[in-house]
């Protein structure tokens, strides 16, 4: 498994990371806190919710299903997550968490 250390947390992200860490409950013995990113949020006519941007929430992860795609984030100053990210890591960038939607409280890694 990566470890991602080249990361850092939006300072407006990161009560959002630190709440989400704090809320987070495993559903099974052994899971860890992870972000799982979300892409859409449809009304039951199939229209996106007023608000939805995609992005990662919070999610419980299965050791069991701890892959090698998944990434071991461990940002300064915030909590370390699992996550899976959409784009090729490069270890010669610097990642950035930020917010990617305030009403359901979604980030973005980019």
């Amino acid at each position: 498994m990566q470890r991602i250390t080249n990361i850092s947390v939006a300072d407006r992200a990161a009560p959002i990371l630190r709440r989400q860490h704090a809320l987070f409950q495993p559903r099974e013995r052994g899971d860890v806190f992870a972000l799982a990113y979300i892409s859409s949020f449809l009304n039951s006519d199939g229209t996106v919710v007023a608000g939805f941007q995609p992005g990662y929430m919070r999610h419980s992860l299965s050791p069991a299903r701890r892959g090698d795609m998944w990434m071991l984030a461990e940002p300064v100053g915030a909590p370390r997550f699992y996550f899976m990210p959409k784009f090729k890591w490069s270890a010669d960038e610097h990642y950035l968490i930020d917010v990617a939607s305030e009403v359901f409280e979604l980030l973005s890694i980019g």
